[in-house]
């Protein structure tokens, strides 16, 4: 089976990446929102929409890092992908070819914070994620003005539900680079898009799954 199988046509496809590190996971964090009082911190994988000049989904995935935080990667395949297409659905499959990723993520967009399936419909795009590391240091820019680290269990938990940024960073979160001031310690702090996405389908399996990758 190849990634390409389990595509609709037409359908939006992008990458993400899974950037593992020595101790854990590298991550980017948009620019703070202000909703009602509260300053939101959305924390995401690095990566977006697949354009028409990228050779493959891999290629993709390398300028999407290039230009989101001035980085070459060196993408991992994985030996299994996980499809997920809802809270309750998801697969593991082998894939041949030279795209090997870590998981494929159906879900629904613009849905509410930590219900990445609330609005699931066929039609819905796939975001092919990547298990990748760093071969130089990363880069804030102004579409992720800030990188941050988190543990398998963080992550976790910053998909479950909003955390006041000073929490995560008080459990060993750590904010390596940033192109604006150090963030206000009550901003809250929420992994969004496929990550949320994939780490809420895997329920008490996504710790695990996230330390399996440390091994790969």
């Amino acid at each position: 089976m190849l990634v390409s199988d389990l595509l609709a046509p037409n359908a939006f496809l992008g990458v993400g990446l899974i950037l593992r590190q020595p101790g854990g996971f590298l991550f980017g964090i948009r620019p703070p929102k202000q909703n009602s009082s509260q300053i939101i911190l959305e924390i995401t994988g690095i990566g977006g929409k697949m354009e028409a000049g990228d050779a493959s989904l891999a290629d993709c995935a390398r300028r999407e890092a290039y230009e989101e935080i001035s980085a070459a990667i060196r993408i991992l395949p994985c030996p299994h992908a996980l499809v997920v297409r809802s809270l309750d659905q998801v697969q593991e499959v082998t894939f041949e070819g030279t795209d090997r990723p870590a998981a494929l993520v159906f879900r629904g967009h613009r849905t509410p914070p930590h219900q990445p399936f609330f609005s699931v419909q066929p039609d819905d795009g796939c975001v092919v994620v990547f298990l990748a590391e760093l071969i130089d240091s990363p880069t804030p820019s102004p579409e992720i003005p800030y990188l941050i680290q988190l543990s398998p269990s963080q992550i976790v938990s910053a998909a479950q539900a909003d955390l006041p940024i000073s929490d995560l960073l008080k459990s060993g979160a750590r904010l390596l680079a940033s192109q604006f001031p150090p963030p206000d310690p009550a901003a809250l702090a929420r992994l969004t898009d496929s990550q949320e996405a994939l780490a809420l389908a895997l329920g008490r399996r996504a710790e695990s799954f996230y330390l399996s990758l440390f091994v790969l």
